[in-house]
């Protein structure tokens, strides 16, 4: 059995929630660390951390979410589906257990830097009309060496121009629920690629995107992360894409190049 040490911090901060979903090949280590990352080591707490257990659990991953639950007490809502269903059904039915109209997403093996909440915060109250807010990742090898920064597109016009090309780091983002709610949610029919999908829905509603110039979060990496997908699963993506892409307007040729490896 793996123990972990937990924490009891402070009084919760200001008004908004953290979703993430946990399948059963997670690392224990990992899901800990990044728990650990959105509520003991952050300047700004969470008032809700939402987890989705996306079926069930081995003994050893069900250890560290109902420690995490009995520390947290109110503030953790657990939702459990009773069997995989996959990342598109455990966040949609996430965002919809969210209480609070900003919600920032975080994924079971990352780290997210101390400042990161407060520094989105900060610039989401400042800037009311952006409605999707990611930033800049520091990459982390599986074994915790910090390997480059990975840069986004920045601005709202230079992010839609290359939507195509994915230039949002789903783990970063921070957003307003009811914008993406509007724009219909995540779709439970992706196992995977789910954001990207979602993206060009928000852009056709007229949701505006930003990306803070930094990184602010530990992204782990490693050879599997961009392993060759099956054909049907590539061929699967590049559509989303190429209609997203088609309905945004962009031109042919960044239509077809939704289609390169």
């Amino acid at each position: 059995m793996v123990k972990f040490k937990l924490y009891r911090i402070g009084v919760v901060g200001v008004t908004f929630s953290v979703l993430m979903s946990v399948f059963k090949n997670e690392l224990p280590a990992h899901l800990h660390s990044a728990l650990k990352s959105v509520w003991n080591n952050q300047s700004v707490k969470p008032a809700q951390l939402v987890v989705v257990k996306d079926g069930p659990l081995p003994h050893h991953l069900e250890e560290v979410v109902s420690a995490w639950q009995r520390n947290l007490g109110e503030v953790f809502s657990c939702v459990a589906f009773s069997e995989n269903r996959g990342l598109g059904a455990a966040l949609k039915v996430g965002l919809e257990s969210c209480r609070y109209d900003l919600v920032a997403r975080m994924d079971t093996d990352d780290v997210a830097f101390p400042d990161r909440f407060e520094k989105q915060l900060e610039y989401l109250n400042a800037n009311p009309d952006v409605d999707i807010l990611g930033s800049f990742v520091q990459e982390m090898s599986y074994d915790g060496d910090v390997l480059g920064v990975r840069k986004a597109p920045i601005g709202h016009e230079e992010i839609i121009s290359c939507l195509w090309a994915s230039p949002m780091v789903h783990p970063t983002i921070m957003m307003r629920r009811s914008g993406v709610l509007a724009a219909g949610n995540y779709d439970a029919s992706y196992r995977r690629r789910q954001d990207y999908e979602l993206w060009f829905r928000c852009a056709e509603k007229g949701l505006r995107f930003y990306n803070l110039p930094e990184p602010l979060l530990y992204y782990r990496f490693g050879k599997h992360t961009h392993k060759k997908q099956p054909p049907r699963l590539a061929w699967e993506q590049a559509m989303i894409g190429y209609r997203g892409a088609k309905r945004l307007g962009m031109p042919s040729y960044q239509r077809l190049a939704c289609f390169l490896p």
